[in-house]
């Protein structure tokens, strides 16, 4: 499977809580290569990756024109249930993310092979299976994949991407009575992220920004506050099951105050909105702000937050998860 680059430890976290029996045999900064006994229906719902495939054949590194004829090759002795059920199909080919040209001899030689194989028809166009030859830099082999899922469409400009979103969504173990809160709603992804899976509430918050909440998968309703993520006046002590947000870096806005200031403030707004016994948080802050935002938690009344590193269009950045330390005195 593939999903935006740095986000390996994210996606593999995850994949370890939604899948069964997860095996991981590669990996790279956008890309897993991994076993598992649950059915390639549950990871083709897994909304967080951008495209998932499920393995068909693996043939050791040559050309891609090499590839497909060691594939076609090997289709001609058995067929591999990675095809079963297909009545269309189309090949294409990437190399570490990118599309790539396949020789026409040997997209011929491989399309016959798998019409063989299965009595599948090809649909050049689309609109049938897409069967990719995949290859990665640091995999020593080319495997043929049965797509199963695609890329969600990109959120607005400078937004956080869709599978990002969801990933730190899926961190902050959502239930269908949560009340979920982002109270840096900026465009709104967090929170179109969150309504994609059953929920009491979800709201978003923000002093300035205008967020964009529609979402064709919204499964909640996403309410907006306009007002201070630092106050959150409207929000009631406690009320909240999930804050889950992307706050201000420092990298590119100042603060009114001190970095320390600012954090300190908004650790403590937290911890008031969030239920004490069952409130989760998940953070996105810059890498460098880690360690002080991490403090600034624990002074607030927060367990020391679990730290993982992830990278945002390139800039280094750590998901902070924590919960009150009430809640893991008494046991949640």
């Amino acid at each position: 499977m593939t999903f935006p680059a740095g986000l390996a430890a994210l996606v593999e976290e995850c994949l370890r809580a939604d899948l069964r029996l997860v095996s991981v045999s590669h990996r790279d900064d956008s890309a897993l290569l991994f076993s598992t006994s649950a059915p390639a229906e549950s990871v083709a719902k897994l909304l967080y990756v951008k495209n998932a495939f499920q393995l068909v054949l693996e043939v050791p590194r040559t050309s891609l024109s090499g590839a497909a004829k060691a594939i076609a090759q090997r289709l001609r002795r058995s067929v591999s249930p990675g095809l079963e059920r297909m009545s269309g199909f189309r090949i294409m080919a990437q190399i570490d993310g990118q599309l790539e040209p396949l020789d026409r001899h040997a997209k011929g030689t491989l399309e016959r092979a798998v019409m063989s194989a299965t009595r599948a028809r090809v649909m050049s166009r689309g609109g049938g299976d897409e069967l990719w030859l995949i290859g990665r830099r640091a995999l020593g082999t080319i495997v043929l994949g049965r797509r199963l899922s695609r890329a969600a469409k990109p959120g607005p400009a400078g937004s956080l991407s869709p599978e990002l979103s969801r990933l730190l969504v899926r961190m902050s173990k959502p239930q269908g009575g949560d009340v979920f809160l982002d109270p840096f709603a900026g465009s709104g992804a967090l929170c179109r992220a969150r309504a994609e899976w059953p929920a009491r509430r979800v709201i978003g918050v923000d002093l300035y920004a205008e967020p964009r909440f529609d979402s064709p998968r919204a499964r909640a309703p996403i309410e907006f506050l306009r007002e201070d993520a630092l106050e959150l006046p409207s929000v009631e002590s406690g009320s909240a099951s999930v804050v889950a947000t992307d706050p201000p870096w420092g990298e590119f806005e100042s603060f009114a105050g001190s970095a320390q200031e600012f954090y300190a403030a908004m650790a403590a707004s937290f911890r008031r909105v969030l239920d004490p016994r069952t409130g989760r948080l998940v953070l996105l802050v810059s890498r460098k702000m880690e360690q002080l935002v991490a403090d600034e938690l624990i002074r607030a009344g927060f367990e020391g937050p679990r730290l993982v590193p992830v990278l945002v269009n390139g800039h280094p950045a750590t998901v902070l998860n924590a919960c009150p330390a009430e809640a893991r005195d008494d046991g949640g």
